[in-house]
């Protein structure tokens, strides 16, 4: 078992060797080639090739049919994006497993393509710092070019990687562009993260195909690209769904637990619904204060399944005497939306919004 500090001093050794510094370029990679010495792996061996037989290739292809059929499609325009320059694209599942490859002819003569192939097991353990697996690694779109490669025999590659997220942020697969040859092309990187994004939106309007999802950016310009946030929100204005976009876009106010929109936009659901399903782009603000513009992306496409069909939190519905005015209703929502949370206990909605408990009761009796 070596110490931590040997590896470390391996990957050292070896980047003098190869004369790169991984600290200029990235450190990631730096951490892969110790995890790599750490399996056990040698530069100059070969990787471990490990290959699915035909039979177990083909039941995890059957297992990833839904996601294939929309990531097959993008694995075409992206080939058309940049075939004839020696390329080759790919899906991954979350285990390394190469399911569906596209080669130019170039790269079809290489040698490369003849270990770049369905079936084919990308993870460091096996294959050392590779694209595919440093993303499966590190949950990140990452370029792995020439000598940044492990092993020794992939000097002369360059791989560029994206993850594909669902909406509960676990990866599901890899898209992933590789050449025959040894430069680093950021482009070729952000033609592979449009692709993988593309995928991304493509599940999740499907995975919530049985409500309305509506998007939403601080740009009304930007609200058909794929870096809107997507929300999934049923009539009663309970969120079903977000995509990444919204997690980044939403960070300190959307968590796993917030499921009113009201928690997260300073505007009750029920007021700007009617707009948006009448596809007028909207305007609101969040309780932090930013402006975003919002719209209905994909109308209910079928009914709920039966799984999801349980029973609705509680709809909250301003008073008589707060209704007509945007500040008042807020405070009365707030109010009602704390007493639930509370479960009943006036005193502690009391206290928790610093307001009387007459305050509190006028509100929960009139609702």
């Amino acid at each position: 078992m070596h110490s931590y500090r040997s590896l470390v001093e391996q990957a050292r050794s070896l980047e003098k060797e190869r004369g790169i510094s991984l600290d200029f370029t990235d450190k990631n990679i730096a951490d892969s080639w110790v995890r790599c010495f750490e399996h056990g792996l040698r530069p100059n061996a070969n990787p471990v090739d490990t290959v699915l037989n035909q039979k177990e290739l083909g039941q995890i292809k059957e297992q990833y049919q839904n996601i294939r059929d929309f990531i097959v499609p993008e694995l075409e325009l992206l080939y058309s994006q940049i075939a004839g320059s020696n390329f080759m694209v790919a899906f991954a599942n979350n285990d390394g497993v190469v399911l569906d490859t596209i080669y130019d002819n170039q790269f079809l003569n290489s040698q490369a393509s003849k270990v770049v192939i369905p079936g084919s097991v990308w993870l460091e353990k096996y294959r050392g710092t590779n694209g595919l697996g440093l993303s499966l690694q590190t949950n990140t779109p990452t370029i792995v070019a020439g000598g940044e490669h492990f092993f020794t025999s992939h000097g002369g590659l360059s791989c560029f990687a994206s993850p594909i997220f669902d909406h509960n942020q676990n990866i599901v697969g890899v898209v992933d562009a590789s050449t025959d040859t040894s430069s680093r092309q950021d482009h070729t990187l952000a033609l592979v993260k449009l692709s993988a994004k593309s995928v991304e939106q493509k599940i999740f309007l499907d995975a919530f195909k049985h409500t309305n999802i509506y998007s939403f950016h601080p740009r009304s310009e930007y609200l058909h690209t794929n870096s809107i946030g997507l929300l999934a929100i049923n009539e009663e204005g309970h969120i079903e769904g977000v995509n990444s976009n919204t997690r980044i876009m939403l960070s300190g106010l959307y968590k796993e637990d917030t499921k009113d929109f009201y928690n997260i936009f300073t505007t009750p659901f029920h007021n700007v619904a009617h707009e948006m399903n009448a596809d007028k782009i909207i305007q609101v603000k969040d309780w932090l204060g930013s402006s975003v513009f919002m719209k209905l992306f994909q109308k209910q496409l079928t009914s709920a399944p039966a799984s999801n069909l349980k029973p609705s939190p509680p709809t909250y519905r301003p008073c008589d005497d707060c209704r007509g005015s945007t500040l008042k209703e807020q405070k009365c929502l707030l109010i009602q939306k704390t007493f639930d949370q509370l479960e009943g206990k006036i005193t502690a909605v009391s206290k928790a919004l610093n307001i009387s408990r007459t305050t509190v009761y006028k509100h929960i009796q009139k609702k």
